[in-house]
This record gives structure tokens, sequence and C-alpha cells, in this order.
């Protein structure tokens, strides 16, 4: 099976003063590529679903991305703790890969603002997609 794909088409707010997508726009590519995956798996599908927190996020930037380019963001689940989970992400625009990136995420009990244990369907879930 292929990893899910989610697009986003740059917009004119996403730019910077050099004409390329700002560096903190990924980001948000990145959380809409996310939360699209977890609700395409029944991993969250609303805002109740969403116990996790983003402990950390990494990019690593490849090529710059222009307005109205269109860019492709795989996501696949690349590992699992016993409280955490880690997605990989692969970005790109017209085939041509421009930023790769990897976020972790925390299962985590708003109630007692605490980490908790990842609930084992999680896992089945975010794995129906694999590479």
């Amino acid at each position: 099976m292929n990893d899910f794909v989610h697009v986003e088409k740059v917009r004119f707010r996403d730019l910077d003063p050099m004409g390329h997508v700002n560096n903190a726009v990924f980001l948000t590519f990145l959380e809409q590529a996310r939360v699209a995956f977890f609700a395409e798996v029944g991993a969250a599908t609303g805002l109740e679903d969403m116990n996790m927190i983003v402990a950390r996020v990494e990019i690593d930037f490849k090529a710059p991305v222009r307005l109205g380019q269109e860019v492709e963001v795989s996501v696949r689940a690349s590992r699992f703790g016993t409280k955490s989970f880690d997605l990989t992400y692969e970005l790109g625009v017209d085939g041509e890969p421009v930023a790769e990136a990897k976020s972790v995420q925390v299962a985590y009990d708003y109630g007692r603002r605490e980490p908790m244990p990842l609930p084992p369907e999680w896992r089945d879930k975010l794995t129906t997609i694999a590479a």
C-alpha cells in the first residue's frame, strides 16, 4: 500500500519577501496533512478525538516552493513507543522533493494534563496505510 497523500496549494499569504514559501508555512502544511491522515484512517475524526500533543517537529528543506504550486505531502507512521509515535512526511512539487519532515506525537490525557499510554487501536489504524 502507498503512503497517504494530502495536497496543499500555495497561497499568496504563504510567501515571504523573496517570493517563496516561508519556512513557518511548512508547519501548517504538515499539520493539515496530519489532521487529514488521522481522519482518513479513523484515528481522530474530530477535535474531541485529538487526544495527543505534538512534542517535536524536524524539517529538512530541499528546494523553494512558489506561488500557485501544489505541494503533495505524503504521511506515514514510522515509529511507535508506549506513549508516543512518529510520523514521517515527504513533501514534493511536480514529483520533485522540496522537504522531508518528522513529527513526534504524544498521547495525552487533557483532563489529567499528562501523557498517557498510546491506545492500542491507534497503532492498528495508523498503520492501515503503510509503504
